[in-house]
């Protein structure tokens, strides 16, 4: 499609998703699509395989872009987030709305300087999950300060996330560092299930927030392991709950005697649920912050495969 047949169509709302690692992005993703009340939404995502796509629903697929019966398309970020925008934009049908999860360390504000600054979209806003059970303790690690504070200063609009697992007193807490933070910044308590989705085609004032201050710079890592034989289950447990707390966020699949299991890992707390999708490669990924220590974490995990 030519660059004025682009430039003559009314600029597409785009709508800015963050949040650290675990605060619950991809569940509100996943609402997003099953839910869409006949919005055809545009997602520009992570991961294909953390969103929750019906394969009866799909009409057609690549690696980078999934088209759905219900008019939503789920285009993935891979290595260049310039590109999966300029597709959903340059689509001779393209979508009504726009969504972006940024990545679990970015800063929102930087995706959003793109919208301002493209005249084929329109800045509707950007929300930022908080996870209420580690938000306090990963606020004062010296590694990870300036990019929590930096989500939280480009946020037009926070949602407070695991309300129903927070003890007494720790959402208090989080509201009040959130002040401390930003003062003008309006916090909801809802959780990802109660979010009335129209919100987020709607936030309050997307000049409010993403002000560009990004910060300064640490050394988040990333690396991952693929398994040739099975896992002990024991020996794994053992293994990813002795992790170092460099390490931020684990997951993927692994086989063990009993079945495949999907593995979450996200700041110290470790989940193990069984693995109910098609046949898929066992494997993990993870992030890090500080010191890069992949080679030694993917020792560690190897070492928990049946002999």
């Amino acid at each position: 499609m030519s660059t004025a047949a682009i430039t003559a169509r009314a600029p597409i709302p785009l709508t800015v998703v963050g949040g650290f690692l675990g605060s619950g992005k991809t569940s509100l993703l996943n609402r997003l699509l099953q839910e869409a009340g006949g919005r055809r939404l545009g997602l520009i995502i992570n991961d294909f395989g953390d969103i929750n796509i019906d394969e009866q629903l799909i009409v057609s697929r690549d690696e980078e872009m999934v088209s759905l019966a219900n008019g939503c398309i789920c285009c993935s970020i891979g290595s260049d987030f310039v590109r999966a925008l300029l597709q959903l934009v340059t689509m001779d049908d393209p979508p009504e709305q726009i969504i972006i999860e940024a990545s679990g360390v970015a800063n929102p504000a930087r995706i959003a300087a793109i919208a301002r600054a493209d005249r084929a979209l329109m800045l509707q806003g950007v929300l930022v999950l908080v996870d209420v059970l580690h938000f306090c303790r990963q606020l004062v690690d010296p590694l990870l300060t300036d990019t929590l504070e930096g989500q939280v200063r480009s946020a037009d609009l926070v949602l407070l996330t695991k309300l129903d697992e927070a003890v007494d007193g720790q959402t208090l807490q989080v509201e009040e560092a959130l002040q401390r933070i930003r003062a003008d910044v309006p916090v909801v308590r809802m959780g990802v299930d109660q979010l009335p989705l129209d919100l987020l085609f709607d936030l309050p004032g997307a000049d409010s927030g993403a002000t560009g201050q990004e910060g300064h710079e640490h050394p988040f890592w990333s690396g991952s392991v693929r398994f040739t034989r099975p896992c002990a289950r024991a020996a794994l447990e053992q293994v990813l709950q002795d992790l170092p707390s460099s390490v931020l966020r684990l997951k993927g699949v692994v086989q063990t005697a009993a079945g495949d299991l999907t593995v979450q890992y996200v700041a110290g707390r470790l989940q193990l649920l069984p693995y109910e999708g098609a046949g898929v490669a066992a494997s993990l990924v993870f992030i890090g912050v500080g010191e890069e220590q992949v080679a030694s974490i993917v020792e560690r995990l190897l070492s928990a495969q049946v002999s």
